[in-house]
Order: structure tokens, then C-alpha cells, then sequence
């Protein structure tokens, strides 16, 4: 790909406690990711892919190494920049769906338009066009803990993407599913982050879902050590 990517990771490593009781997390790991392409990082439980996904988005800071963002230098950003990129330019998907209980699903997807500046009538409108593209406008109105884990989860792939983000992060998404909603949630992932032309990383130890990016790297002990297409 020609095109300057919507991510570049160089040479990240990251540390955390200091001298003797020091441990390495991540070492030296490289990574690019372009607009359309959904990248996979999989690897067993505690192997990094969750530290690196973290750095990747501005969750976290390496302690060493170079990350940048839509052009962004992240070790350049203080905390309030790095709050409005990810408000404006950022998608979330985790294992968990993390909805606010006090809010209904059209609300809780709305959520992050609201934080980055549009107005609520707007925003409302949007997230329940979002909302029925995962077949669950007819739950608009309903409280989190009146839906099932697998619609909880559909609405938080809504959420990520309403904003038409430039790239969504999926730290596990179907990791607390069963098989046929996950299957279902993996469809709708990738259905919705390819029509928006989303860059997308996915972190996951579930080779099936790694199956469909367009891109798989694997993280062992810290370090990104191949990074392929698939097929």
C-alpha cells in the first residue's frame, strides 16, 4: 500500500515497575494498519496484545518507541488532545460491552457524538440509524440490563462506529459469547468498520475471528514476530 497508514507503531516497547523488579511487556514491536484493512493480533492470555493495543490507542504510553495517529505524534498529545482524537477519530469494542446502565441502547450509542460536539437531537438520530443497522432498532428504548449479552454487544459495535471513525479498536469482542452470537457479532464488525472504510485492529486469541482481517500478527512473549496476509 502506497498511502500513508492511519497507524504506524515503531519500535514499541513497554516497561512497567522500575529496576529489579522491572518487567519487559512488550519488545520492540512493529506495526502498520491503512485505511480498509482490519489487522488481527492474536496470541495466548498474557502475551501483550492487550498492552500494545493499548499504546496503540493512547490508552496506555510505551516507554519506548514511536506511535502515530491519523499523523499524530501520541508522545506529543497531553491527556485532554488525546481524550478529544479518541472522542472524534477513535472506536471501542471490548469483551465486555461496557454500556452505561442509566442510559437506554439509542442513548448509550449516541454517547460518543454527544462527547464530541453534536448536538443530542442529531446524535439520537444517528445512533438509532446505527442501531438498526445490527438489528436492533426495535430495542432503541431499552435499558442494558433488559437485553441479552449477545444484543448488548451489537449495540457497542454500533457505538464504535457511529462516529464514522477512522479506526476501531476490538480488544476481544466476541471473548464472552457463545458461538452463534459471536459468529453474528463478527459479521457485523467487519460488515460495518468495511463500509465505513475503517482501519481496524483486532485483538483476539480466537483464530476464527483472526481468520477474517485482512492481515494476522502474532504476538509471543511480548514481541510482534509475523506479521502476514491471510490467504
Amino acid at each position: 500500500m502506497t498511502a500513508s497508514p492511519v497507524l504506524r507503531a515503531e519500535g514499541v516497547s513497554r516497561e512497567f515497575g522500575r529496576g529489579d523488579t522491572a518487567t519487559q511487556v512488550l519488545h520492540d514491536c512493529h506495526l502498520e494498519v491503512h485505511a480498509g484493512q482490519i489487522v488481527a493480533i492474536v496470541g495466548k492470555s498474557g502475551s501483550g496484545k492487550s498492552t500494545f493495543a493499548n499504546c496503540l490507542s493512547g490508552l496506555d504510553r510505551p516507554t519506548s518507541g514511536r506511535i502515530t495517529l491519523l499523523g499524530h505524534d501520541l508522545a506529543e498529545l497531553d491527556e485532554a488532545a488525546m481524550a478529544r482524537l479518541r472522542a472524534e477519530h477513535i472506536g471501542f469494542v471490548l469483551q465486555k460491552d461496557n454500556l452505561v446502565p442509566t442510559l437506554n441502547l439509542e442513548e448509550n450509542v449516541a454517547a460518543p457524538l454527544v462527547m464530541s460536539g453534536v448536538k443530542l437531537s442529531a446524535a439520537l438520530a444517528r445512533a438509532r440509524a446505527a442501531l438498526d443497522e445490527v438489528g436492533l432498532s426495535h430495542r432503541a428504548r431499552s435499558w442494558p440490563g433488559q437485553v441479552s449479552g449477545g444484543e448488548a454487544q451489537r449495540t457497542a459495535v454500533a457505538r464504535a462506529c457511529v462516529n464514522e471513525p477512522a479506526i476501531v479498536f476490538a480488544d476481544e469482542p466476541t471473548g464472552a459469547l457463545d458461538e452463534e452470537n459471536g459468529l453474528l457479532v463478527q459479521e457485523l464488525l467487519r460488515t460495518m468498520v468495511k463500509e465505513r472504510g475503517a482501519a481496524t485492529v483486532i485483538v483476539t486469541h480466537d483464530l476464527d475471528l483472526a481468520g477474517g482481517a485482512d492481515v494476522v500478527a502474532t504476538m509471543t512473549a511480548g514481541t510482534l514476530r509475523t506479521a502476514g496476509r491471510v490467504g
